[in-house]
Parts: C-alpha cells; structure tokens; sequence
C-alpha cells in the first residue's frame, strides 16, 4: 500500500517516460564497450553532468596510470573514471548507496540493428548495454530527480558510484572505490538486471583456473617419441567429468527452476582453449580455462583443493602428467540475509508497486557486489532487464521495467531513509 506522498512520487516516475528514454538513448549511444575501454571519459562526463542537476557533491576520480589497462594500438594508458555523487541528508541518518557500471562487452553477433544506435520497438528499447546495465544507471537517477521534483527531503543520505571494470574483472572500478573509501555507506543496491520484480539477496562465487599441460614435441610420424600434452588434458577433462561434474550443473542438463540454479554450483570446462604449433607436431602444451561457480555452503579454499588433489592423483598414477595452474580469478559466495532491513524493505517496496510477492534468490554470475560485501555494506542486486539479454545479440530493456525499477528505487530510499517534515 502507498501512501500519498508515495503516489506522488510513482507518478512524478512515470510522468518521466519520455526523458528516461532520451537519457537512456544517449547513455547507449557512447561505445564504451571493453575491450578496448575507449569513449569512458565521454561517458562519465555525460553521467556527472546529469548527476550535477541532483547532488551537492559530484566528483570523477581517476585510477593512478600505472594501475591502468593500455591501449593495443597507441601504447598509452586507457583512462578509467569513476563517477561519484551524494545527496547528503541529516549527520546522524543512515546512508543508501547505488552502483552501476557503465562499461558493456563489445556488440557481437548478429545485430537487426546498430546496437549503438538506439531504437525503440514495441515497448522495448534496443542497444548494447540497455539491459547490462545501463538502463538501470539511469532509472537510479530519475528515481532521485522525482524526490527532488517533489521536494522530497530525506532524513538519510544517497549516494552514487557508475563505474568501469565491471565486465572485464578489473581493479579500476568498484573495487578501487571501495579500497580508497570512497564509498561510505549502511546500504547499497547494485543494479545488475534482476527483472523489474524480483532481487538477488547475493550471488555464487567463482573460481576460474587456468591448466596447463605439459609434453615433448616429436614429428607426427613417430609420436612415440614424444609426450602428447593435448592427451595429459583429456585425462583430466575425463576425471573432472566422472569426479565432479555429475553433483553440478552443466551444459548438458535440461534449464533448472530457479532454486536449483541458486542452491547448485556449475562447471564449464574450456572456455578458452590453446594448444599444439602445427598439425605435424606432437603438442608439448595445451591450455584450457575451468569456469567454477560456487553455492552458499561451498568455498574458494576447497574448490581449488578439489581440483589439487586430481592433479596430484593424475600425476601419482602417470609420472609423465607436467601441469601448472593459475588462478585468474576468485571470489566467496556473498549472500545478505533475509533480516536485513535492506532486503526487508525492498522487499516490501517492490510489493507496494507492482502488487506481487517478488522473488529472492542468488544471482548466478558474480557482480560488484561482492567489493561492497567485503567492505561489511549490506547489499542487494535490483535492476531493470532480464539477465538473460545480457551479451546477447539484440539486448534490449523493457521501458516499463525500467519506470518500475525507478519507482522501487525512490520508494525503498523513502522507506529506508525516512523522510524529513521539519523544513
């Protein structure tokens, strides 16, 4: 149930429609696809100055250029600026957080259309980035720009960060502003497509390797003569496929409800693939990427002893089996509880709009969520779009979903915040 002011507010959302369009359109209409990372400076340069029309104190903080990515082709550091604001409220009140990215993964497939090049078809709007997750960048301004049109004063501070480095697991975006405390906050909602009703309380962590195994090169005629590095990887492939894979989800598996996707972890073996220098030569390496999703009961720490100890047995049972492993990436479960008043009163909130007891369950993929969990900011992951568009050919966001979310947005800051009557 809303009350009044509530009302107002929802209205105030949806009298916006055309402007959260053209904002939207323009937001996509910036490449800044990563790879490379370029047209970011245009970008959070279009995000401040919007920004500067709600907040007191805007900023763009710049990563250190030695910490930067370079660019394949000049050499020189790609910039990478992080875009932050605040509204401050009373001294004493509390503090809710919105974080969104605004790098997306390079338009491929086969597009109906110039994917920067918004289009508005049927409701949808059509651009690399609309779901993944520009659109929900913007619905969390205008969120803000209906409290203030309606001179909504809260009793708590909002606060924003539009990063870069999400898409590429990079330490210049979420991570560097919550390492250089640049976020100060009780709460904090990422706005990673959710659909417009339901939420992540949390997300699976992940733990990508990197095996390599290791032959001796010898002509194809005689390979005898040499040890075949690609065979040392189908044994492994074999033991992780009899070991590990049938108490996960994979690829061959029919699509599973939700809880089974939040309640299992996954495994994709060969993401990226490299071996061999010729096809007359016995390969003395191959190369393969081992993506591993972890559920809430599972850790880093014993997922790479899992895969430790069928190294170890492959390599007890042929002293030929060389191997080395790299970690690329790691990271927990991160899961807010279902008591958290940020849960509670998203929760609630979306329920007051849409009418519909919402959904709660992990998200699948990793997110910036975790930075802010590790920071001991309880977080929550809502946004507008299906995450299933996402680095999809074609990606579009429903424009409704992207009022509601604003609309949730406006509301749980309300009710998370209070709102002041004194002035």
């Amino acid at each position: 149930m809303l009350n009044q002011l509530e009302q107002r507010i929802c209205n105030r959302v949806l009298s916006l429609e055309d402007e959260f369009i053209a904002v939207l359109s323009d937001l996509i209409s910036i490449n800044t696809a990563d790879p490379p990372g370029e047209n970011y400076d245009e970008c959070a340069n279009f995000l401040a100055t919007h920004l500067e029309a709600l907040a007191d104190n805007v900023a763009i903080v710049q990563v250190a250029p030695e910490s930067l990515p370079h660019h394949p082709s000049t050499g020189k550091p790609l910039s990478r600026p992080n875009v932050i604001a605040e509204i401050a409220g009373l001294k004493d009140g509390l503090a809710l957080h919105f974080n969104g990215h605004y790098d997306v993964v390079p338009a491929v497939g086969n597009w109906s259309s110039d994917p920067y090049t918004p289009v508005v078809k049927e409701g949808k709007l059509y651009g690399r980035g609309s779901t993944d997750m520009k659109a929900a960048i913007v619905a969390m301004m205008m969120a803000v720009k209906a409290l203030k049109l309606e001179n909504v004063n809260l009793a708590g501070t909002i606060s924003f960060s539009f990063v870069p480095d999400e898409e590429n697991d990079g330490p210049a975006g979420s991570d560097f502003l919550v390492a250089q405390n640049k976020v100060r906050a009780d709460y904090c909602i990422v706005g990673e497509p959710s659909g417009a009703t339901n939420f992540f309380n949390g997300h699976k962590g992940c733990v990508w390797l990197e095996v390599t195994t290791r032959g001796k090169p010898a002509h194809a005629s005689s390979p005898w003569q040499g040890t075949n590095a690609f065979d040392k990887m189908i044994k492994l492939i074999q033991e992780i496929n009899t070991k590990i894979k049938p108490n996960l989800l994979h690829q061959e598996d029919v699509e599973p409800d939700t809880s089974t996707i939040s309640e299992t972890g996954t495994i994709m073996l060969g993401g990226k693939v490299t071996t061999g220098d010729s096809a007359n030569i016995v390969p003395p390496r191959c190369t393969m990427t081992i993506d591993r999703r972890l559920a809430p009961g599972e850790s880093v720490q014993n997922i790479l002893d899992e895969f430790s100890s069928i190294l170890a047995s492959l390599q007890k049972s042929d002293p030929e089996f060389d191997f080395d492993t790299k970690v690329q990436s790691q990271y927990e479960v991160c899961v807010t509880p279902a008591e958290s008043p940020l849960v509670s009163t998203l929760s609630e909130s979306l329920q007051s709009i849409t009418g519909q007891t919402p959904g709660m369950s992990l998200m699948a993929a990793g997110c910036d969520m975790r930075f802010f969990h590790a920071a001991g900011i309880p977080t929550v992951i809502y946004g507008p779009g299906d995450l299933g568009m996402a680095h999809q050919a074609d990606e579009y966001v429903e424009v409704r979903q992207v009022i509601t979310a604003a609309q949730v947005y406006a509301l749980t800051a309300m009710r998370l915040l209070g709102v002041r009557d004194d002035i």
